[in-house]
């Protein structure tokens, strides 16, 4: 019986270490209680699904956006880009089953991409996603993490609530997310 409840002990000792970096930070920025609920474009964090059409229609409306490919994003074209490159950003709200916006998808490229023109590739269009990501979501700085539904390089950055994470998809796209974190871990509400 000792020797079960001494390798109890050292389980929870070393399961205690296994702390990633990504899991402190979350547990961090919860414990501060600062909560942003507004996203760009005016949107925000618990609207509801109409209201985000409402929004978007109004946005479309006073030409600040138009429907993206497939009619699945809305596109806004990115201005003031270095070089005088084009990028076409993509969102679409993340809503929960009670039709909640609880986060935003997002998606960067450069527009005139061409599997054969090597300056416009996602590797290139990463960081200026990521600056331009700081720019709308100023805070903590991106931070690389390892996360397995992710074949390559992901970064994250949480800022009390809000956490957004990018990676690559592929030679054209930059993917993001914007997530309430309160809505994934609700269990660390402060």
């Amino acid at each position: 019986m000792l020797n079960r409840l001494y390798i109890f002990f050292i389980a929870l000792i070393i399961s205690c270490q296994n702390v990633s970096e990504y899991e402190r930070i979350v547990k961090d920025e919860m414990a501060r209680g600062v909560y942003t609920d507004s996203v760009q474009f005016g949107l925000t964090i618990g609207d509801t699904k109409k209201t985000f059409f409402t929004k978007a229609w109004e946005l479309n409306a006073d030409g600040k956006v138009t429907h993206g490919p497939n009619n699945e994003f809305i596109a806004y074209e990115i201005e003031n880009m270095p070089e005088g490159k084009r990028v076409n950003h993509l969102f679409y709200g993340i809503f929960n089953e009670n039709d909640i916006m609880t986060g935003l998808d997002m998606r960067f490229y450069f527009l005139g991409w061409a599997p054969w023109n090597e300056e416009l590739q996602s590797d290139k269009v990463l960081p200026v996603a990521m600056d331009k990501l700081m720019e709308w979501y100023p805070g903590n700085n991106f931070i690389s993490i390892e996360n397995e539904n992710f074949p390559n390089e992901t970064f994250v950055k949480i800022d009390g609530n809000r956490q957004i994470l990018i990676h690559i998809i592929d030679e054209k796209d930059v993917r993001a997310q914007l997530l309430d974190l309160r809505y994934k871990y609700p269990n660390l509400i402060k």
